[in-house]
């Protein structure tokens, strides 16, 4: 079968203890059944240790994919991660003992149409390294592997792969076009994807994109600050990004003002550095990773509203951070994508929220996406 990947993918190494912001501490770590039955036949002290440190999940509303998981400690960190940011179960057991999450992580798998996928997560730092290391246009490798998947798709399933494989293809093409201003790409890009979302629903497709005039750019801000506000908090510098946007910005007497002119100032600033390419990969990292999961549900514009208001969230935080600093380095470049990751691609509850408010809030609908983008 085909397997596709970005081409910084090939890489990717684990930089282990050398790592600043290790994987193994600041959110839960499933266990699956294969590696827990193996991890109850593990003997001696070792083993014993291991099974002290595994906890059994309850959930009254519906299965949960995992049932197990690591019993984080206090200073939420893996029990078998040492003082020297090793694993311990690596050392002891060797790294085929490890569960598929701590293998896997921070590669993002995700098999449909026969084929199979890979991002690597900007939530770890290397690789957020990665995607932003060139000025070129990302590109993406196929190449064949002698594998199949183990589960069976319909004909329709198959043919909605397609369709959504050759979608995604044109949108980056769309948010790659370097003879367009960042905002008049992902004008298209929506206007794209509400194309898409009607070929799959057989519906009639849908007028352009237009600016609407019942919001401005400050109160779309205001609104997304809200979805973001009240979503669950998985870390401490998640919460010093919201309560920095706040007192900059929110709490301001002349708030509406000084947002316009920070970002433009911070525009500017990118702008002179020659780093507006910084934004075309945040927003193809996205395109690439969350578009084809339209295929459990059959959002594709939920999808790119993801895409979209990923980039919003992460342009304010970066734009804040300009303006606290008088400096936008490479490292906050690096921080704020790692920070907004492990907030929203990591928690599915989260997702979730966010979804519900694309649907629901007009904040998000597609004419007030390209309104926001267009600020400066």
């Amino acid at each position: 079968m085909i397997f596709r990947y970005p081409s910084y993918y090939d890489e990717f190494e684990c930089i282990a203890d050398r790592c600043e912001h290790t994987c193994c501490a600041g959110w839960e770590i499933d266990i699956d059944d294969k590696s827990y039955e193996y991890y109850r036949s593990v003997p001696g002290a070792f083993g014993e240790r291991l099974n002290k440190n595994i906890q059994t999940y309850e959930c009254e509303d519906e299965p949960l994919y995992e049932q197990h998981g690591f019993l984080i400690d206090s200073n939420l960190r893996c029990p078998f991660l040492d003082e020297h940011g090793l694993c311990e179960i690596y050392r002891e057991l060797g790294e085929a003992a490890l569960c598929d999450v701590c293998a896997d992580t921070p590669r993002n798998y995700f098999e449909y149409g026969g084929q199979r996928e890979v991002a690597i997560s900007a939530a770890c730092p290397e690789a957020a390294r990665l995607i932003y290391q060139s000025e070129e246009k990302t590109t993406f490798v196929e190449q064949e592997i002698d594998e199949t998947l183990d589960f069976v798709e319909s004909g329709d399933e198959i043919a909605l792969a397609a369709l959504i494989r050759q979608a995604r293809e044109h949108a980056i093409e769309l948010l790659q076009d370097r003879e367009q201003d960042i905002s008049c790409r992902i004008r298209k890009f929506l206007e794209f994807a509400c194309e898409v979302q009607a070929k799959i629903n057989q519906t009639p497709a849908p007028e352009p994109v237009t600016k609407p005039h019942t919001m401005t750019p400050y109160q779309l801000f205001l609104s997304r600050m809200v979805s973001f506000s009240r979503l669950e908090s998985i870390s401490v510098e998640w919460e010093q990004r919201l309560a920095d946007i706040n007192e900059t910005i929110v709490e301001c007497e002349e708030g509406e003002e000084r947002y316009r002119q920070l970002h433009s100032r911070f525009r500017e600033e990118l702008e002179q550095r020659n780093r507006i390419y910084e934004y075309e990969h945040l927003l193809v990292y996205y395109a690439f990773m969350c578009l084809p999961r339209c295929m459990d549900d059959y959002d594709f514009i939920g999808k790119a509203k993801l895409v979209v208001t990923s980039y919003l969230f992460i342009r304010d935080m970066d734009a804040v951070c300009f303006f606290k600093k008088g400096e936008f380095t490479t490292k906050d470049r690096i921080d704020s994508v790692r920070i907004y990751a492990r907030e929203i691609e990591h928690s599915q509850h989260n997702m979730d929220d966010l979804a519900e408010d694309f649907i629901f809030d007009e904040a998000y609908e597609p004419g007030n996406l390209s309104w926001a983008a267009s600020l400066v």
